[in-house]
């Protein structure tokens, strides 16, 4: 009896070794395995850190490209360039809403351009110059021929000085004060004023191309200013009125 229960207690105890066998070496199977998970995702992690990395260097370059760091120089003439632009832009805006801006602004521009260049013409031609500055005395440009012509008079009267007169007036009716006026008749003054003188530039035009068979630079600029001046204050009758000018402006 003895016997049969140690042979029993010792087959159970086989049977309770054997049984808990399998289960470690599972568990040693296992280890590895885990291990192995680890190690490839430090390796996942490295590589992608790495690639991140190398990213981050590739790029860093082509940014400091694109935004390079400006130079003192640059900087010191932009600063300079600006000192020197400021005080003219003020200056500039200060005339524009003395002149009263827009029309009153562009009309008395063109106004001083055209006495400017009338002077001119009426100095050369009192002084009686054989040479105009920057204009030739031979072929189809030939400001000599034109105001030594038959037709740089008109009953008697300089051309030059009729055009002094003309813009002199200009002067004063296209300046603030007058574009202000309250009395209508300076209004209507200007308009006339300005038709009268762009049916003379058309004359003037039609004989120096048919009858002079030459051309004066410094006319054609007097020309030029006189039609501007009639398109836009012409413009601006049309659409404002004569007399809404004195208000609007």
């Amino acid at each position: 009896m003895a016997t049969r229960q140690s042979a029993g207690k010792s087959g159970k105890r086989a049977t309770a070794s054997a049984a808990g066998k399998p289960g470690n070496a599972a568990t040693s199977l296992a280890k590895p395995g885990r291990s192995r998970t680890t190690s490839e995702a430090a390796k996942t992690n490295a590589t992608s850190s790495a690639k991140s990395g190398s990213a981050t260097k590739s790029a860093s370059p082509a940014k400091s490209g694109r935004n390079p760091a400006p130079s003192t120089d640059r900087v010191q003439d932009t600063s300079l360039v600006r000192r020197w632009l400021r005080p003219v832009g003020t200056g500039l805006g200060a005339v524009v809403r003395w002149s009263g801006g827009g029309v009153a602004f562009t009309t008395m521009i063109v106004s001083l351009l055209g006495l400017a260049d009338a002077v001119y013409l009426t100095y050369q031609h009192f002084s009686e110059a054989t040479s105009f500055a920057g204009c030739s005395d031979k072929g189809g440009i030939n400001c000599l021929a034109v105001t030594t012509s038959p037709e740089s008079h008109l009953l008697g009267i300089p051309v030059s000085v009729l055009g002094l007169g003309f813009f002199l007036f200009m002067v004063a009716v296209n300046s603030r004060w007058g574009w202000r006026s309250p009395y209508a008749i300076v209004h209507w003054a200007r308009l006339v004023s300005v038709i009268v003188g762009i049916v003379f530039v058309l004359y003037l035009i039609w004989a120096e191309l048919f009858r002079i068979n030459a051309i004066c630079l410094y006319c054609t600029g007097v020309h030029i200013l006189t039609f501007i001046l009639f398109a836009v204050i012409v413009s601006r009758a049309s659409f404002a009125g004569v007399k809404a000018t004195s208000s609007t402006n």
